[in-house]
């Protein structure tokens, strides 16, 4: 079974052998997907980046400040607060982390003495009516290890929310948790809420959701979010799960585009799209094989 090295020199193969097959922007999106994979790869088990998401007035930025035990970033009346995203590092990081804050594309970053072997991304409000901010979310969630995705009581089941973001993100069901927050609001009982929030994102594709209920305003209660996080996120197996789940998208991606070229009265061209769509699937199978290892325990 490939480990994550040959992976990735698999992918350049790929790259190489889908020259003329595939365009050239999705050849150079492959190739930046590689290119970040094998930077993280130096900092498995070093660091775990982790990005708190979520629509206006979830109270994300709260929750942040909570879990560092500090007002780090900024949690305001107007909304959005958060215009750019936001990177809380460990003061006193045992490696050096420029390389990661690099892949980050981060606004701005702060430190911690709270934090040791995680970094904390606070995300722009993804629903917030200036575009800027959606793009901002959009080119950071692929760079992190994972999310902890903040809803309110209100809009949880924002059929908006389910469709544009969740569902498409749900190969990385792995790498979730999800926080309703604000949860002392609710008039009747939390676990009503939760239970259907679950249901929603079992609808959405993600098997086994992890849900917890915190209160985001004064006094805050995020007891059940830090013992979610460090049950559910262990450092190097998240980080290599979420790098197989990339080079399993990748993969599926461009055999699927391969393929349309396999019809070509030109025969040399058949038999180029072909081979470069088999390297792919074989990308795919490889990648597969490497995410259960790591479920089963083999790897991490």
């Amino acid at each position: 079974m490939a480990d994550l090295r040959e992976l990735l020199d698999l992918v350049d193969v790929a790259i190489a052998r889908s020259e003329g097959v595939l365009d050239e922007e999705q050849r150079r999106d492959i190739a930046v997907v590689a290119r970040r994979a094998r930077r993280r790869s130096g900092f498995l088990g070093e660091v775990l980046v982790v990005a708190l998401a979520g629509g206006t007035g979830s109270g994300k930025s709260s929750l942040l400040n909570a879990l560092v035990s500090a007002d780090v970033v900024d949690v305001g009346a107007i909304r959005p607060t958060t215009r750019h995203a936001v990177a809380v590092t460990p003061e006193n990081a045992s490696v050096d982390l420029r390389t990661v804050i690099d892949d980050l594309s981060v606004g701005e970053v702060l430190t911690s003495s709270s934090l040791h072997a995680t970094v904390l991304v606070d995300l722009p409000d993804f629903d917030s009516i200036e575009a800027a901010h959606r793009i901002v979310v959009e080119e950071v969630l692929p760079t992190v290890d994972a999310v902890v995705w903040v809803v309110d009581p209100e809009k949880y089941a924002d059929p908006v929310i389910h469709a544009e973001f969740l569902e498409p993100l749900a190969r990385y069901a792995d790498q979730f948790i999800f926080a309703l927050n604000h949860s002392d609001r609710l008039s009747g009982p939390v676990r009503t809420v939760t239970d259907h929030l679950v249901s929603l994102l079992r609808a959405d594709g993600y098997p086994d959701p992890e849900v917890v209920a915190t209160v985001g305003s004064a006094p805050v209660d995020i007891d059940d979010l830090e013992v979610a996080i460090a049950r559910r996120f262990d450092a190097k197996v998240t980080a290599l799960t979420k790098l197989a789940v990339d080079l399993r998208s990748i993969a599926n991606d461009a055999w699927q585009s391969c393929r349309s070229h396999i019809d070509s009265p030109d025969r040399e061209a058949n038999a180029h799209a072909a081979l470069a769509a088999a390297t792919f699937v074989s990308l795919g199978v490889e990648a597969y094989g490497f995410q259960r290892s790591i479920r089963r325990g083999e790897r991490g």
